[in-house]
């Protein structure tokens, strides 16, 4: 059994995990196991530990301790034999400092770690990855992409995934919808292909001068680039003397980038 703690409202923490009585509060309609009774003999999983309130920490500590479990609104206990795997994307230990995750539930909890690292410093996991989602998603949409070109396979495996891998997952996914043979470097996003390029919304009006759109654009990827003009001439598509031009053209300062 899998529950994701962030994602349930903090006062209906306790009735998820360990169930509740008809009654023990507004809503409550009837009788309702909770996961530790429905895990019962087998694993529960509980991602984002650390956004779990006080109260439901220390309730989680006791049925670690003791095995066992009693519903919201009832004070019978309920004997449960379960393995349970935790996980965060927080730094526990500054919780405890900040006195926001309890230490005693902290070392209770941390028998075995397994501690996985982001995406971007195992580079090696990539190129598997990528095959495992596109093989996937053929499956699931109906979709026969062959392979992903090694000018695309280059840029997955250079770029930086702050997303992990459910960014990496959602990328194979575009490429997959819109290629029809191979996905190549036209089916990957901006942000992926020129790291770095923010993806900002701009509009004109109508009418409005192209010499206007221009220094606009010109302003913006500046910005994106931190004022990189190399960098910011290469996405462009321009020498970097025609971007010094244009800077002198539209008289941009260093101040508006």
């Amino acid at each position: 059994m899998a529950v994701n703690t962030g994602a349930i409202p903090r006062e209906l923490v306790a009735s998820e995990l360990f169930g509740h009585l008809k009654g023990a509060f507004t809503g409550a309609i009837a009788d309702k196991k909770g996961k530790f009774e429905e895990a019962n003999r087998g694993t529960l999983f509980l991602d984002e530990i650390g956004t779990m309130s006080h109260d439901v920490q220390v309730s989680l500590l006791r049925v670690l301790e003791t095995q066992v479990i009693e519903r919201v609104g009832s004070n019978r206990s309920i004997k449960v034999n379960i393995r349970v795997i935790a996980a965060t994307n927080d730094n526990l230990e500054k919780l405890m400092e900040e006195n926001r995750f309890r230490d005693d539930l902290f070392y209770r909890l941390n028998v075995f770690t397994i501690d996985l690292p982001p995406l971007r410093e195992r580079h090696g996991d990539i190129l598997y990855l990528c095959n495992f989602y596109r093989e996937a998603f053929n499956l699931e949409l109906g979709k026969k992409i062959e392979s992903i070109t090694p000018r695309a396979m280059e840029v997955l495996e250079k770029y930086q995934w702050p997303g992990n891998v459910r960014e990496l997952r959602n990328v194979i996914l575009r490429g997959v919808l819109t290629a029809t043979n191979q996905i190549d470097l036209k089916h990957l996003p901006t942000n992926v292909i020129k790291p770095g390029l923010a993806q900002v919304n701009i509009t004109f009006r109508p009418g409005v001068p192209l010499s206007e759109v221009e220094k606009t654009m010109i302003i913006q990827t500046l910005k994106a680039v931190r004022g990189n003009k190399l960098k910011a001439a290469s996405i462009l598509g321009i020498s970097r003397r025609s971007l010094y031009n244009k800077l002198e053209e539209y008289q941009i300062s260093e101040t508006e980038v």
